[in-house]
């Protein structure tokens, strides 16, 4: 590309989008993501979109490929035969071009919005991760007063017990500098559900990652099923953590 991004120099930007069963919140997605990069000071970087999707039996990688006439960013990545977040992100990291990594969901509980504010943190304050949080300084987590107080108190005890330098450390939604990638075993950290994000933070933050957090409002899936079970993911979550900090994990 010839137009320059910041600082005179074109960045490639990967944002990561595991799914499944998503086909209702793609094009919505897709259409967010896109205006965000055009309408922020970022629009002159190289933008790509990677569909990780585990073979959704509700049309989902056809409602991807339609969509790439209009979004040309937007690349589908079929797994067959495997499914799981954290493999999927891994598949995403593993088959994007940029230098700077976008992770989010595709269910827009998650705002493109908030994409570009967490990119210039990378980009212009030097940090080598920048994290989406619910309950940093102007987030907020628009659920039930029961899950809200429940997501704040298992952040807070692997948050706690990993010594991590971030309130949230299971949203899923954050970006970081390809880079700082080296020297970590995804294969490790990029198994189970949504604890492979406290995993990643943890072994970034041993090797020596400087970090930050971008308050966002947290807001419920509008189409489709969740995935995420809350008991049975907190207690996943929990001895995931534990075993972590005694080197199991």
């Amino acid at each position: 590309m010839n137009v320059k991004g910041v600082h005179g120099i074109v960045h490639k930007i990967s944002v990561i989008v595991p799914t499944y069963c998503e086909a209702d919140n793609l094009p919505s997605l897709a259409a967010g993501i896109t205006d965000c990069f055009a309408a922020s000071g970022l629009a002159g970087n190289e933008i790509e979109i990677l569909v990780v999707d585990d073979d959704s039996p509700d049309g989902t990688k056809e409602v991807c490929r339609s969509l790439t006439d209009r979004y040309p960013a937007v690349r589908l990545i079929t797994r067959v035969g495997e499914r799981g977040l954290g493999t999927a992100v891994k598949r995403g990291i593993e088959e994007s071009n940029g230098d700077v990594l976008v992770v989010m969901d595709a269910d827009l509980s998650h705002d493109p919005a908030v994409i570009p504010r967490l990119v210039s943190e990378i980009l212009d304050s030097g940090v080598d991760a920048a994290i989406a949080s619910r309950f940093a300084c102007g987030g907020r987590m628009h659920s039930s007063i029961r899950s809200t107080l429940g997501s704040m108190a298992l952040n807070a005890f692997v948050s706690i017990l990993l010594h991590l330098p971030a309130k949230d450390v299971t949203g899923g939604f954050f970006a970081l500098k390809e880079d700082a990638l080296q020297g970590l075993d995804l294969d490790a950290i990029c198994r189970g559900y949504g604890d492979y994000s406290f995993a990643l933070l943890y072994r970034g933050v041993k090797q020596g990652w400087k970090t930050t957090e971008v308050g966002f409002d947290y807001r419920p899936r509008r189409q489709g099923i969740s995935k995420t079970r809350f008991l049975g993911a907190g207690l996943s979550y929990g001895i995931r953590a534990i075993r972590l900090r005694l080197g199991l994990g």
